[in-house]
């Protein structure tokens, strides 16, 4: 300490001063650069938990748009899967149908809410529409196909139930510009609508959109909705399929403006932008002015983002650019947030000087408040969402398998219904004569003549052999609508099925006299065989029992695409057109007799109707009185075993 002394007072106070000023200085200077650095980094962390937060945001909208059209394609899987529609007033003479099928090749048919056809069916806020290209038309269009008479009025009816539905999640959700179903049989439906829409052009865009051919093109295995950019829109889809088979898309065009991006604070605070890149880095939405320097002049996508960025999560410095970026989760895309660093710096120098007036450590003691607060309402509101997506999905779930539940209890019922009245009507005629035949034998058997035993014998035989056939057929319609039997369907040789049809049926074939021809072939099918030779015997016993003696029943087959339809032909007495009408329309009729009195049960081909669908095949009947009847089905066609 002497020494210190010493050599102090040997400095001299001049000299003194001006260290210890030169010493302040330096320390001022220190102490400037550090709350410099420090508030720079403060300022770059802020920016950086603003462009997260928004992310989130962000990411919570696209979510729950994503919802939306997950839930309309699931809508309409379950419509298609058997699922009745409402289409009251379209299918009748007149409606909707009638005028696609009657308009003229360069026409477009639009139901909508003006349209007498729709009966108030499509109001609501904002008006929909449905769009149908021309039956005429549709061989101008080789990727488009139309379904059969029956399938075509589900998806009319389907389309109208989308459009109302795509009508309110666009009046409800923000975010949603027009909502579509875009449908592969030339039929589509649209919300918003207007009558000064121009339906021919606006049906001709829809089928040259990206979100249709890209999921016309390509399965979408992941099931995750699709997000396109396709100039001047953007859009999000999802391609809907049915029994492998492409019926449309779900898609809605995104009103980006509209979403959480637009309150986002940095985006004027330091001369910022900020702005929405799609997955090739074009530019989908800016907020602020874009820096020149970052942008070539040609064209509006960012120059070199992604290379400087990159696609995950980071800040960088560029050009003299503070460059803030986020991938979003639920969509290729990146928010990105762009700020001169002169102007962030200029911010500092004017903080760094208010801070050394006193008032940097409440400042600080703010900064950090205010972070740390931002924080938890971030956790809260993250917290807060997560639960109510939880509680929504709950609640749809639960509404989904109470859905289930009834339309499953509300068929069993109606088919039990029907099963007990087959019973009671069918199945005690033969009982009755066994009874009063067998009442009979047991009273005057004795006193009978032999001749007249055998006769009763024979009555008494037929009715056991009627009831049999009833109770056997009953079983197994009764469980082919009750799901009792298991589908198992299996690869075997066709003609091994219908060689045990024809051996089952031989000794009623020999009592008549008729012969039965097996010209089926050596196809394979992949079918269940047990309900494949439940078919065959019912076909072949009503082809034997309504030809005539000493004719012929033959047995073919051939092949349609990756189907074989196989057919029983007989040259019996056939059916008029009212006897056929009333088959395919499933009503109920008496069994008629056949050429040697035989008599039925009235029940075979409603078990053959429904054991061809379950093989995803239907019943065809072609017959003319007196010329005979042919009756086909079809199943999956196979590849020989090796």
């Amino acid at each position: 300490m002497r020494r210190l002394a010493e050599w102090m007072k040997s400095i001299g106070p001049g000299r003194l001063i001006n260290i210890s000023l030169g010493a302040g200085i330096a320390l001022s200077l220190v102490f400037v650069h550090a709350e410099f650095t420090r508030g720079l980094a403060t300022r770059q962390t802020e920016i950086r938990h603003h462009v997260d937060a928004q992310a989130m945001a962000l990411d919570d909208a696209l979510s729950a748009i994503a919802d939306r059209v997950y839930r309309l394609r699931e809508w309409t899987r379950r419509s298609l899967q058997g699922q009745a529609l409402p289409a009251t007033g379209l299918m009748g003479e007149g409606g909707f149908l009638d005028m696609v099928a009657a308009a003229k090749d360069r026409d477009v048919v639009v139901l909508d809410n003006a349209s007498p056809a729709a009966g108030g069916l499509l109001d609501g806020p904002p008006a929909a529409a449905v769009l149908a290209l021309p039956d005429r038309a549709l061989f101008r269009h080789d990727d488009l196909s139309r379904p059969d008479r029956a399938g075509w009025r589900t998806e009319v009816a389907l389309a109208l139930g989308l459009a109302q539905q795509l009508a309110l999640d666009v009046h409800t959700q923000a975010g949603l510009a027009r909502g579509y179903f875009i449908g592969a049989s030339g039929l589509a439906a649209v919300a918003p609508w207007s009558p000064t829409d121009n339906a021919s052009e606006l049906m001709a865009s829809i089928y040259d959109r990206r979100s249709y051919r890209l999921s016309a093109q390509a399965a979408n295995p992941t099931g995750r909705a699709i997000w396109i950019d396709d100039p001047p829109r953007t859009t999000v889809a999802a391609p809907v399929e049915h029994a492998g088979r492409f019926v449309g898309v779900i898609a809605f065009d995104l009103a980006l403006a509209a979403m959480p991006v637009a309150d986002f604070e940095p985006a004027d605070a330091f001369n910022g932008a900020v702005l929405l890149l799609g997955p090739d880095d074009r530019l989908l939405l800016a907020l602020g002015t874009p820096p020149a320097a970052l942008f070539q002049q040609d064209r509006p996508t960012p120059l070199g983002l992604a290379a400087v960025a990159g696609k995950d999560a980071a800040t960088t410095v560029h050009a003299g650019y503070i460059v803030t970026t986020r991938p979003l989760a639920n969509a290729p895309w990146r928010l990105v947030h762009v700020a001169p660093r002169s102007a962030l710096t200029w911010s500092m120098i004017k903080h760094t000087a208010g801070s050394m007036a006193g008032f940097s450590s409440v400042l600080l003691a703010v900064v950090l408040l205010f972070n740390i607060v931002v924080r938890r309402m971030v956790r809260s509101q993250e917290r807060s969402a997560a639960a109510e997506r939880e509680a929504r999905a709950a609640t749809e779930h639960a509404l989904t398998e109470l859905r289930a539940a009834h339309d499953e209890l509300d068929f069993l019922n109606r088919e039990k219904t029907r099963f007990f009245s087959l019973i009671s009507h069918d199945l005690r005629g033969p009982f009755n004569v066994l009874l009063g035949m067998t009442k009979e034998l047991a009273d005057h058997g004795t006193r009978m003549a032999p001749a007249d035993v055998a006769d009763f014998a024979t009555s008494v035989h037929q009715s056991a052999v009627a009831a049999h056939t009833l109770l056997d057929n009953l079983l197994n319609w009764s469980r082919v609508q009750m799901s009792g039997t298991p589908f198992s369907p299996s690869v075997m040789p066709l003609g091994e099925v219908v060689a045990a049809a024809i051996h089952d049926l031989g000794p009623t074939a020999e009592a008549k006299g008729i012969r039965i021809l097996d010209a089926s072939g050596d196809r394979h099918i992949l079918a269940d065989r047990t309900m494949v030779l439940a078919i065959l015997r019912n076909l072949l016993a009503n082809a034997i029992k309504f030809s005539h003696p000493n004719q012929g029943v033959q047995v073919t087959s051939r092949a349609l695409g990756d189907r074989l339809e196989i057919a029983v032909s007989d040259r019996g007495v056939g059916m008029d057109p009212a006897q056929l009408d009333q088959l395919y329309r499933r009503e109920a009729q008496d069994s008629r007799p056949g050429t040697l009195g035989e008599v039925g049960t009235g029940l075979g081909l409603t078990l053959v109707r429904d054991l061809a669908a379950r093989h995803g095949g239907v019943l065809a009947i072609d017959s003319q009185p007196g010329v005979g009847t042919t009756v086909s089905f079809t199943v999956p066609l196979a590849a020989a075993p090796r």
